[in-house]
């Protein structure tokens, strides 16, 4: 009789262990450390300058990754907000860092018709020849989706023409499957360019 009782004592201490954990206080924590980095992307989908420039000098995470897997820069290209835009650079925020399923800036950009902040995205350094998980660059996304502003854009920028996707086609390729007659033209010329 005495093994069995030695036998459920260790239980009782873990019960008790665990009862001593669940009614021990709990910290409270200010709601600007737990929420700064969620008002800072509201302030930036909102285009509140002021907000944006507060979070910022409280240390914000200029390149934190919401639920959407979307960045603080990725709002101000999709808003067209070059003013937000220049303050998130100069606050520190990568243009080169991947969103979504391996997607550049530039990518998701010209992906939703846009085509304004391109120089702008240039200029801070993103990469022109950045793959996604299919091996489409910028160029190719913009010529497939018949963005004809964002296709003359980067087609004056420094990029590798000769380029394939994963399955071997080129920007030249993408052209000559565009209905887009500007496209395919822009696209001709820059061919026989060189």
């Amino acid at each position: 009789m005495n093994k069995k009782n030695i036998k459920k004592k260790p239980y009782i201490f873990f019960f008790l262990a665990i009862i001593f954990l669940f009614n021990r206080p709990v910290a409270s924590l200010d709601d600007s450390d737990v929420l700064i980095d969620r008002v800072f992307m509201t302030a930036v989908k909102k285009s509140n300058y002021n907000k944006v420039e507060e979070m910022l000098d409280k240390d914000a995470a200029v390149n934190y990754k919401d639920s959407e897997n979307l960045v603080a820069l990725s709002y101000a290209l999709l808003n067209d907000d070059r003013k937000m835009f220049d303050l998130l650079v100069a606050g520190g925020a990568n243009t080169k860092v991947t969103i979504l399923n391996k997607t550049s800036l530039l990518i998701h950009y010209v992906n939703n018709q846009k085509y304004s902040l391109i120089e702008d995205l240039v200029k801070s350094g993103v990469n022109l020849n950045f793959q996604d998980k299919l091996g489409m660059t910028a160029l190719m996304h913009s010529i497939e989706k018949g963005n004809v502003n964002a296709v003359n854009l980067l087609i004056r920028e420094n990029f590798d023409k000769d380029l394939t996707d994963f399955s071997g086609k080129t920007i030249f390729d993408y052209a000559d499957s565009s209905r887009n007659l500007l496209i395919k033209k822009l696209i001709k010329n820059l061919n026989t360019s060189n």
